[in-house]
């Protein structure tokens, strides 16, 4: 009896640390996803078709765990997002949504419900993106541990300010604009200069569309001040162009050259084409305005040849955009041939089956008839001989 405990124990515990070596081996495992999926979300503007390759690999892995298989949904909407495929980014992450709520993860839901609420608002369905900022908001400010979601609830102010900015509805944008900022001041561990130099040069732009120049002029500093810090030159050249513009409405034209022509050297590196075409403009108005005909001719050439450039990339965007939509749907289209074809083979094997059987239900039944009338006959026979004989 001794011996057969012994034995049992034994085998237990072999179970146990077998159990704890396949656990310790799928935790590695899992982390090692997790670090994957962390580095193709790094370099998601470089590699989008490899990000989404290997996010729906993780995605259809059942092995992995939801929070994981969740993760690679949203590597996928972002893969997607940097390929400017918005509808594609939009369905994904609608997905990673519905597979979140069985997770008790109220930070990872908080962010996905931001980035639903950035892709209706790229995709310009301003009440639905709203609806989901206001989601985002309401999830957040109910979390407890504020510090996990703060530059969230940030960033979901901060766009609810694009879209009224966009609508022309500056008073609420800048309401909106001010409280981001007041929730990106309460972070501490997170650098956030270059956030803050975008919000800037956004309250500028709508203090210059209310016409509030001393006060557009103070936002554009402080968005150069702060790109500055993070020696962002696109940042930086963008605030001095919109600085520009103020001075182009007050009337100090060689100011405002002055300013265009270093926001011009600071962004020959950047290749922003719609930076160039903003301050290529800037510049053709500005000579306009002094009646130097000779570099408003030069600048307005720029001008119309970047916008040529503008263009033609975003024809060869919207092409591509409809040559991967056309493989799509090619695939789609194979994919439900095959299930159709699938499905008919089907349908015709179970057809045959059920003629077969009516067949030999039928063969039976006739069969059974042949013999039922047989023993009629018989019956009738032998009434037919019984009445003669009694006759």
């Amino acid at each position: 009896m001794g011996k057969n405990l012994t034995y049992k124990l034994f085998f237990v515990l072999l179970f146990l640390n077998g159990q704890v070596f396949a656990d310790e081996k799928l935790y590695q495992n899992q982390q090692k996803i997790d670090s994957l999926l962390n580095v193709k979300t790094n370099k998601i503007y470089e590699y989008p078709d490899e990000a989404i390759e290997f996010g729906l690999t993780v995605h259809q892995n059942l092995n992995y765990s939801l929070q994981s298989r969740t993760k690679a949904l949203m590597l996928i909407a972002l893969g997607y997002t940097s390929k400017r495929d918005y509808q594609k980014a939009l369905e994904y992450i609608i997905k990673a949504n519905e597979l979140s709520e069985n997770l008790n993860d109220p930070v990872l839901q908080v962010e996905i419900l931001f980035r639903i609420g950035i892709l209706y608002q790229q995709l310009k369905i301003f009440d639905k993106s709203v609806e989901y900022l206001e989601k985002t908001e309401r999830l957040a400010l109910t979390y407890p541990k504020q510090d996990a979601v703060r530059r969230l609830l940030a960033n979901s102010y901060i766009v609810k300010g694009f879209i009224y900015k966009d609508n022309l509805n500056c008073d609420i944008a800048l309401e909106y604009f001010f409280r981001g900022i007041r929730e990106y001041e309460k972070i501490k561990s997170v650098n956030n200069n270059a956030n803050l130099s975008i919000v800037h040069y956004n309250i500028g732009n709508c203090y210059s569309m209310l016409s509030e120049y001393g006060n557009a002029k103070n936002s554009f500093n402080r968005s150069i001040a702060f790109a500055k810090l993070e020696k962002a030159n696109s940042l930086i050249s963008f605030a001095q162009k919109g600085l520009a513009e103020v001075y182009t409405l007050e009337g100090e034209y060689e100011k405002a050259i002055a300013l265009l022509n270093e926001a011009l050297n600071k962004s020959k590196d950047v290749g922003d084409l719609i930076l160039n075409l903003g301050i290529y403009k800037g510049l053709f108005e500005n000579y306009l305005a002094l009646s130097q005909w000779e570099n408003y001719q030069t600048y307005y050439d720029l001008y119309l040849k970047t916008q040529l450039k503008i263009k033609i990339s975003e024809r060869e965007s919207v092409s591509s955009s409809i040559d991967e939509n056309s493989k799509t749907f090619n695939d789609n289209l194979k994919s439900i041939e095959q299930k159709f074809k699938t499905q008919l083979k089907w349908m015709f094997t179970i057809l045959i089956i059920l003629a077969l059987f009516i067949f030999f239900i039928l063969q039976k039944n006739k069969k059974a008839i042949l013999l039922l009338q047989d023993k009629i006959k018989q019956l009738q026979g032998s009434k037919e001989h019984q009445i003669v004989q009694e006759t």
